[in-house]
C-alpha cells in the first residue's frame, strides 16, 4: 500500500496537471496490463477470471480494461457484472443489518441468486446464457439482456463483491483466476492519514449522486453498512486472489474533495468514522482536469 503526501499532490496539480494525471493513469494502466498478460497465458486452464472488490474500487472500468487488454493479445473476452443480478427493490424484503440500523444492501441475499446459479452451470457447461441488466437509479431490472457463452478461445470475465464467494460461484472457482481490486493507496496530509476506506467514500458519495439518486447524507449514512458488508462478504475469501490491482489515482482526491466540499456535514461524518475527511477537505487545492482525463479513465465510474 502506497501512502502519498497531500503536499506532492498538490505541487503537482498545480505545476503540470496534464503530465500530473498522465503519470497517475499510466501506473493504473500498467497494473491492467500485467495482469491480462498472465490471464492470457493462463487461459487453457483458467478461462474465467473472477474480480471482486469492496464498493467503489472501480470494478466496472478495470474489468472493461482487462478486457481490451485480453482482446488486445489477440483473445476474445466478455463481462458479467453480479450487480446486474440484483433483484428490483419492490418484489423482495431488504436484509436488515441489525448492527447498523440500516438495510444491508451488501447482502447476496438481494441478489436473484437462483437465476445466477443457473447461469453459471449453464456457462460452465458452454451453454448461451441470456445476462440480465439493472437499472440502479430506478432500482430495477429492465428488459434489456446480453447473450453470453464461454468456449475454448474465449474468456469471460466476472466481476462483482460477491465474485470470490465460493458457495454462490457453483465451482467455477477451480476453473478461474481471481483478481482483487482495490483502492489500496492512503494519502498523509500532514495532520492526518486518509486511509483507503476514507478515500473509497469519496469515490461512492459522488457516484451515488450522480448516478443513483442518493444523496450525499444518505451514503453517509449507508457507509458503516457498507464497510460491515465487505468485512462478512468480501475479506474472508480474499485468500483466492492471485493478482491484485491499486486503483487509485493521486489526482483523483482533488476533484471529488472540490464535488463534495459543500456538502459534506461534519457531524454526519463523525457518527459515520469519518471525521478525517471534514478536516482535510480544505487542504486539497483544485485542479484542471477536464480536459486532461482520458475517456478509459476509471474516474468516470464516478463522476461520469
Amino acid at each position: 500500500m502506497a501512502t502519498y503526501q497531500l503536499d506532492f499532490i498538490n505541487k503537482q496539480a498545480k505545476k503540470n496537471p496534464e503530465d500530473f494525471i498522465i503519470q497517475c493513469e499510466q501506473h493504473y494502466v500498467n497494473q491492467i496490463e500485467l495482469v491480462a498478460e498472465e490471464l492470457v497465458n493462463n487461459h487453457k486452464q483458467k478461462p474465467i477470471a473472477l474480480l471482486c472488490g469492496p464498493s467503489s474500487s472501480g470494478k466496472t472500468t478495470t474489468a472493461d480494461r482487462l478486457c481490451s487488454s485480453i482482446k488486445k493479445r489477440g483473445l476474445d473476452v466478455d463481462t458479467i457484472s453480479m450487480d446486474d443480478y440484483y433483484l428490483t427493490r419492490d418484489t423482495y424484503e431488504v436484509p436488515w443489518d441489525e448492527e447498523n440500523g440500516v438495510y444491508d444492501f451488501e447482502s447476496p441475499l438481494c441478489m436473484d441468486l437462483p437465476l445466477l446459479h443457473e447461469h453459471l452451470k449453464k456457462l460452465n457447461k458452454g451453454e448461451q446464457i441470456p445476462v440480465p441488466t439493472f437499472d440502479f437509479a430506478k432500482k430495477e431490472r429492465t428488459d434489456k439482456v446480453k447473450p453470453l457463452s464461454l468456449s475454448n478461445d474465449k474468456m469471460i470475465v466476472i466481476e462483482g463483491i460477491h465474485a470470490f464467494n465460493e458457495t454462490l460461484m457453483g465451482g467455477l472457482e477451480q476453473f478461474s483466476s481471481g483478481i482483487y481490486i482495490a483502492l489500496a493507496s492512503s494519502v498523509d496530509t500532514g495532520k492526518n492519514i486518509l486511509t483507503p476506506d476514507q478515500l473509497r467514500f469519496c469515490r461512492r458519495a459522488v457516484r451515488d449522486a450522480k448516478f443513483r439518486s442518493a444523496s450525499v447524507e444518505s451514503t453517509v449514512k449507508q457507509w458503516k453498512s457498507v464497510r460491515r458488508g465487505e468485512r462478512v462478504y468480501i475479506d474472508p475469501y480474499k485468500f483466492f486472489a492471485s493478482y491484485a490491482i491499486d486503483s487509485y489515482l493521486p489526482y483523483e482526491t482533488l476533484i471529488f474533495m472540490d464535488i463534495l466540499r459543500n456538502e459534506l456535514k461534519e457531524n454526519e461524518l463523525k457518527d459515520a468514522g469519518l471525521t478525517q475527511i471534514s478536516e482535510a477537505e480544505k487542504l486539497f487545492s483544485t485542479i484542471d482536469y477536464k480536459n486532461y482525463i482520458p475517456d478509459s479513465s476509471v474516474l468516470h465510474e464516478f463522476i461520469g
